[in-house]
């Protein structure tokens, strides 16, 4: 019988698509405002919520005989997530239609969508929490492990990118470059210019919340002892085991309950004869808030959201740099010569959008980004070539030119306030209405 760390394992390899393409996936988060510059409440009551958007969107699709995966992070946050498809160009398709959708439902009710990855004008207690157990017990979890958790549920937005596994060896050097690489994608992603009516100058403030929510069960795959790709997935089992349990699986009532201990213990109590349940597998899982983390696919979850037209350029940013070939392999040569202290050091300075700054084996970060747009162009034009297909790096490499030339969207969208003479929910407000 295979132990708790094994079965995890398993559960996690159980999804490898050996031999087959990598399908690749998104999961994009929007924050939503009303017509007079106020977020629409999570909740059903007298106001337009999120909850309504959503059923309202459920709706439609079911009326048009179209399967859609929707839902509300804790603060309303409205989240479409994308078929697994082998080609962006598809999810760009997806994409495009349920953008329609919202639109005309925005239009509706006099709604804008804001595209940042914070909320720019309220704090966490001007928000309200999903009605759902779940949340509050991570609520009260976070209460207690950090400073930044009540942010993180209910002000923040990403681009969350899933990809296939596709062996073991795959899942394990996938890993480790994405653990190795997040803290240049949250520079170069870098799209909160404001907090609390005020801008940030070039404070990257998701990644600061993120990395003060929860130390067990968030940051970098290095921050929980984990620096290298051989035995990687081995060594995440283990980890995962004494990370404290928020919530368990829910009762066949649809009831979430909390639980005094690890993971570990947990799962003892619930295993039948030595043997895991699937859905309590994934509920560990799904605890684990590490900028990438396990499921059957690799979640990649540094980005914040991009403005409006680039929401695609992460997924094109993580194919490219994960598709097996010639590049990853000079992807992963080099990133495995960077010392434990450069890589920690590294991601320091991810908290702070200075470009100049010097990162691994004393090369500028721009210069990471030059070289990095680089490998990811010719990984993604090999790609293309191998499969017979148009390139995806048109939806990477207008976005990478925008900020190498201008500077994180963070800093850019501050730049443009500062000459607007606005407030920030007025500039906010226009913005997002014409972008």
């Amino acid at each position: 019988m295979k132990n708790i760390a094994e079965q995890i394992e398993a559960h996690i390899l159980s999804g490898c698509k050996a031999g087959a393409e990598r399908a690749i996936g998104a999961e994009i988060e929007t924050i939503i405002y009303n017509s007079n510059g106020k977020r629409i409440p999570v909740n059903q009551g007298t106001e337009y919520s999120a909850t309504d958007f959503m059923q309202a969107i459920d709706s439609g699709c079911k009326d048009l005989d179209t399967y859609l995966t929707c839902s509300l992070e804790p603060g309303g946050q409205f989240e479409w997530a994308s078929h697994p498809a082998y080609h962006i160009h598809d999810i760009q398709q997806e994409f495009i239609a349920i953008q329609k959708t919202m639109n005309e439902l925005c239009a509706d009710h006099e709604l804008t969508l804001i595209d940042l990855a914070l909320d720019p004008i309220y704090n966490p207690n001007d928000i309200e929490l999903i009605n759902q157990h779940k949340y509050r017990l991570m609520h009260d979890c976070f209460m207690a492990t950090g400073k930044h958790g009540p942010w993180m549920m209910r002000n923040t937005a990403s681009v969350q990118v899933n990809i296939d596994l596709l062996s073991k060896q795959d899942a394990e050097e996938c890993g480790y470059i994405a653990d190795c690489i997040s803290p240049l994608a949250v520079i170069l992603f870098s799209n909160a210019p404001f907090m609390n009516n005020h801008p940030l100058g070039y404070e990257n403030i998701r990644y600061r919340i993120w990395e003060d929510t929860d130390p067990a069960r968030c940051g970098h795959l290095i921050d929980q002892g984990i620096h290298n790709s051989a035995g990687l997935l081995a060594q995440y089992c283990r980890y995962i085991l004494d990370v404290p349990v928020i919530f368990i699986t829910p009762d066949s009532s649809g009831e979430t309950s909390a639980f005094n201990g690890t993971i570990k213990q947990w799962l003892e109590t619930v295993s039948i004869n030595g043997k895991l349940a699937y859905e309590d597998i994934k509920t560990a899982l799904h605890q684990i808030f590490t900028h990438e983390r396990y499921k059957t696919v690799l979640e990649l979850r540094s980005t914040d959201r991009p403005p409006k037209g680039f929401e695609l350029a992460p997924l094109a940013f993580w194919q490219g740099l994960m598709e097996q070939g010639k590049t990853r392999n000079i992807l992963l040569e080099t990133v495995e010569s960077w010392t434990t202290a450069e890589r920690k050091d590294l991601n320091l300075k991810a908290a702070t959008l200075d470009i100049s700054q010097p990162g691994p084996q004393n090369k500028s970060i721009l210069q990471w980004f030059e070289w990095l747009a680089e490998q990811i162009y010719t990984s993604l034009d090999e790609r293309a070539e191998r499969i017979e297909m148009e390139s995806e790096r048109e939806f990477i490499e207008p976005f990478i030119d925008n900020v190498l030339f201008n500077g994180a969207f963070t800093l850019q969208i501050q730049e443009q306030f500062a000459k607007s003479g606005k407030t920030v929910q007025d500039f906010t407000m226009e913005r997002s209405r014409n972008v």
